[in-house]
C-alpha cells in the first residue's frame, strides 16, 4: 500500500492511498465473490460463479468500485495508524479512483495554541474614584424616587408621574414590551424604553391613547433589535403632579435606616465606588483578556468553524422562540435574510468566540487548572437557590452527566480568566516543575482508588 501526505492550510491534511497489485487485486476478489452472492448467475448457485464471470458479466469498473468500498474503511484505519495520524474528526473522501484503486482523504487535524510569553504580560489596574457629582446625580435620583405624588386632572407634562398602558411593537408587528399600569417619571434625559419616550407622551391626558415610532437604543435588552424602529402604543391611565423632597435627615430616614443625611450621602458614595470599582474589574478583566487572545495564535481545522457556526444559529433559534415566540424560518423571513446569511454575519462572532475558547483551553492545561467535584457541587446549589419553586427541577438538570460537565467547563472558564487576570497583576503563583506536575498527575489516580475503596 503505497501511501503519500500532503499538508494543507487550516489544520489539515491530504491523505493519499493506493492499493498495490496485490491488495487490489485481493479486493476485487472480495468483491466478485459478495456480487456472486448477491445476484443470480445462469447455471451457478448464488456465491459460486467464478471471478472471471463476474467480472466480464458486470464489467471491471462495477468489481473496482464495490472492491473499493469494501477496503476503504480498514485501509483508511491502517494508513492513519502508519502514519501517525491523530484525526480531530472523521477525514472526508476527497475523490476515488479505480485503476489503481486510489482514495483520497482531507483530514482534520487538532487545533494548535501558542500562547507566547502570556506568563510575562502585566497591566496595572485602574484607581477608582467617584466625583462630587456622581454622589449628586445618585441623591437626585433619590429624590425622584421618593417624589410626592398628587393626582391631577390635567395633560402630562415633563418631570410629572403617570400610569399607562404600554405596547411596543417591531415594524414586523411582532410584539416585544407589553405592560400595563407602568409608573413613569417624565423625565426629558430618559432613554426607557427609548429615546424621546418622556416627549413623546407629553400632552396627553387620562384615557387618551397615542401611537408613536422611536429608535430602540444601543442598550436595549434585546441585542438583536437595537437601533431598530419600534411602534409604542401607550394608553394614560393617570397623571400626577411631582413634589421632590429636600435633601435632608428625613429623606434619609425616609429611604434607609439612616439617621442623617450625612450617612445617607457616605452610603450613596461607597454604593457608587463598589459599582464603579466592579465596572472597572470587568473592563480590566476584559482588556486583560483580549492582549492575551491578540498574541495567541491559533490553527483549527474548518469543520471546528463549522461547528461554531451550527451553536450559533442555534442560539438566535432560540433566542427567537423564547423572545418572539416564532420559528427561525419566520424571523429570517421577516429580517429578509437567508440561513446561508445569517451563518455569514455569526461568522466573526463565532471566529472570536472559537479563538477564546481554545485560548482559555490551553491555559487551563498549561497552568494546570481543575475543579474539584465540591466546587461543581457548590456551584449547583447556588445557582439553583435562584430559581425558588423550581430549585428541585434546576439541580436535578444540572446534576445531570451533561450539566455537571456545562458547570466544570464554565467554572474552569473563570478560572482560567481569573489566572490571567492575576498574572496580569503580577499575583499568580509561580508554575510547578514538570517534575512535580507529573508527580501530582500520578497521585491523583491514588487518591480517587483510595476514596473509592473507602466508600465500598
Amino acid at each position: 500500500m503505497e501511501i503519500t501526505t500532503e499538508t494543507l492550510e487550516n489544520r489539515q491534511v491530504r491523505l493519499t492511498i493506493g492499493l498495490d497489485e496485490e491488495q487490489s487485486k485481493q479486493a476485487m476478489h472480495r468483491a466478485a465473490r459478495k456480487i456472486a452472492r448477491e445476484v443470480n448467475v445462469p447455471g451457478f448457485r448464488k456465491g459460486k460463479a467464478p471471478y472471471e464471470l463476474i467480472v466480464q458479466r458486470y464489467g471491471e469498473n462495477t468489481v473496482r468500485s464495490e472492491a473499493a468500498e469494501l477496503v476503504i474503511e480498514e485501509v483508511y484505519r491502517e494508513a492513519l495508524e502508519q502514519e501517525d495520524i491523530t484525526p480531530y474528526a472523521p477525514g472526508a473522501l476527497d475523490g476515488v479512483e479505480l485503476d489503481p484503486i486510489t482514495f483520497n482523504f482531507v483530514i482534520p487535524l487538532p487545533p494548535t495554541i501558542d500562547l507566547g510569553d502570556y506568563r510575562d504580560y502585566r497591566q496595572k489596574p485602574k484607581k477608582v474614584r467617584v466625583d462630587r457629582k456622581e454622589v449628586e446625580q445618585a441623591l437626585e435620583n433619590i429624590r425622584e424616587q421618593n417624589a410626592i405624588l398628587e393626582l391631577v386632572e390635567r395633560p402630562a407634562a415633563l418631570d410629572d408621574g403617570v400610569v399607562i398602558d404600554l405596547v411596543g411593537r417591531t415594524a414586523e408587528g411582532v410584539e416585544l414590551l407589553k405592560a400595563d399600569e407602568v409608573r413613569v417619571l417624565l423625565d426629558a434625559e430618559s432613554t426607557d424604553p427609548a429615546p424621546g419616550f418622556a416627549e413623546a407622551i407629553v400632552g396627553m391626558e387620562a384615557d387618551e391613547e397615542r401611537t408613536f415610532t422611536l429608535t430602540l437604543p444601543d442598550d436595549f435588552p434585546q441585542e438583536q433589535h437595537r437601533g431598530q424602529e419600534m411602534d409604542f402604543t401607550v394608553k394614560m391611565r393617570e397623571v400626577y403632579d411631582s413634589t421632590l423632597p429636600d435633601l435632608d435627615d428625613d429623606l434619609a430616614r425616609t429611604v434607609g435606616s439612616f439617621d442623617s443625611f450625612k450617612e445617607l450621602e457616605k452610603d450613596v458614595r461607597e454604593k457608587l465606588r463598589q459599582t464603579a470599582q466592579e465596572q472597572a474589574d470587568k473592563e480590566y478583566t476584559a482588556q486583560v483578556l483580549e492582549a492575551i487572545l491578540e498574541q495567541a495564535q491559533v490553527e483549527y481545522p474548518p469543520v471546528m468553524l463549522e461547528k461554531a457556526l451550527d451553536e450559533a444559529v442555534e442560539e438566535v433559534e432560540q433566542a427567537v422562540k423564547r423572545e418572539l415566540r416564532i420559528s427561525l424560518e419566520d424571523y429570517l423571513r421577516f429580517q429578509g435574510k437567508t440561513e446561508e446569511e445569517l451563518r455569514e454575519e455569526s461568522e466573526p462572532r463565532a471566529r472570536a468566540r472559537l479563538k477564546r475558547g481554545l485560548v482559555l483551553g490551553e491555559v487551563v492545561a498549561q497552568e494546570g487548572l481543575d475543579i474539584g467535584q465540591e466546587e461543581i457541587g457548590t456551584h449547583i446549589e447556588a445557582v439553583s437557590a435562584q430559581w425558588g419553586v423550581r430549585a428541585d427541577d434546576v439541580r436535578s438538570s444540572l446534576e445531570s452527566d451533561t450539566g455537571q460537565q456545562v458547570v466544570r467547563s464554565q467554572l474552569l472558564t473563570d478560572k482560567a480568566i481569573q489566572r490571567l487576570v492575576a498574572i496580569a497583576r503580577g499575583e499568580a503563583p509561580e508554575l510547578a516543575s514538570t517534575t512535580e506536575q507529573e508527580g501530582k498527575e500520578a497521585e491523583e489516580p491514588q487518591a480517587e482508588s483510595a476514596e473509592t475503596q473507602e466508600e465500598a
